[in-house]
């Protein structure tokens, strides 16, 4: 699921020119309802000025960043928005597997809107939250697309040749090295949810995934031999349903499959299909990916 967080801070001034054939300075609330009018200045330029102008807001529609409501027959109008500043945070997470906060400044220094022989009721009204909304709205397609969330494995794939690059450099003969998408690899496939490693201790601890749904714990020394194996949970009790899941074919027969999050510690997070039959009973799983904070290491025995 896409999750999204926003707040928006805005400082303006607002200034109203109007040009009128008035040369002394008065107020009036004639022809106005809910505020005053001030006029100021002389033949040539005047200033109009409301205070106390009554808004169109309520729990629906909430109060706009700019709002400019008068009844005039005038010459001209010259508004000018000086300063805008907003400050926009996104919190974006895309199919469980890509996740990132972006604060970003939005400025603008000057806007200059002139009317010129109005003679009409003025309502000017705007609400820049409307745009963080739209820019919500998009990235929330993204998270809830089922397409997109079948795209995981491929994603796994990605970061399986990522870590190839980066770990594995060059070998002595000048070739690259595959060691380290064969790691990644044989975690996935054979379902390891992630390791805890102790080289200096010779102990180190797989946690698998079964096929029977299971989460068991495996313990091995720094050969890969394994001296011990228990349930330590399942995914009925351990992991979160992310919401996806429809029928696929699995060894000729057609079974529900259903997309399960892990999430043990904070920075370790793996996704899982759920293999099931019509009566609800585990038939398989398979790791579609994992994601890791830091360094990573898996020990296993050789084939």
């Amino acid at each position: 699921m896409l999750s999204l967080a926003r707040n928006c801070v805005l400082a303006f001034a607002l200034s109203c020119t109007v040009s009128a054939a008035s040369s002394s300075s008065s107020s009036s609330d004639a022809g106005y309802v809910g505020y005053n009018l001030t006029l100021s200045g002389d033949d040539d330029s005047a200033i109009y000025s409301t205070a106390n102008t009554r808004q169109n807001a309520s729990s629906q529609y909430p109060d706009p960043d700019v709002f400019l409501n008068a009844s005039v027959s005038v010459k001209e109008i010259d508004i000018e928005v000086d300063n805008l500043t907003a400050k926009v945070n996104l919190d974006l997470q895309v199919l469980e597997l890509l996740q990132f906060n972006a604060g970003v400044d939005l400025n603008i220094e000057s806007v200059h809107l002139l009317i010129q022989d109005v003679k009409a009721r003025v309502l000017l009204e705007a609400r820049l939250e409307n745009l963080v909304a739209m820019v919500d709205d998009v990235l929330g397609s993204l998270d809830l697309n089922p397409v997109i969330a079948t795209l995981g494995n491929g994603v796994g794939n990605i970061l399986n040749q990522t870590g190839d690059a980066v770990d594995g450099l060059l070998s002595d003969d000048g070739s690259s090295s595959g060691s380290a998408a064969v790691k990644r690899s044989f975690t996935i496939d054979d379902n390891i949810l992630y390791s805890i490693n102790d080289f200096s201790g010779n102990s180190h601890t797989n946690r698998i995934l079964e096929q029977n749904g299971d989460i068991v714990e495996q313990d091995l020394d720094n050969d890969g031999r394994v001296s011990g194996t228990r349930v330590v949970g399942s995914y009925a009790k351990d992991m979160t349903l992310t919401g996806h899941e429809d029928k696929v074919a699995r060894n000729g027969k057609e079974v529900g499959r259903k997309q399960y999050k892990y999430e043990p510690i904070h920075g370790v997070q793996a996704i899982a299909a759920i293999f099931l039959d019509a009566s609800g009973k585990v038939v398989g799983t398979q790791i579609l990916s994992e994601i890791e904070v830091g360094g990573h290491a898996t020990v296993e025995a050789d084939e």
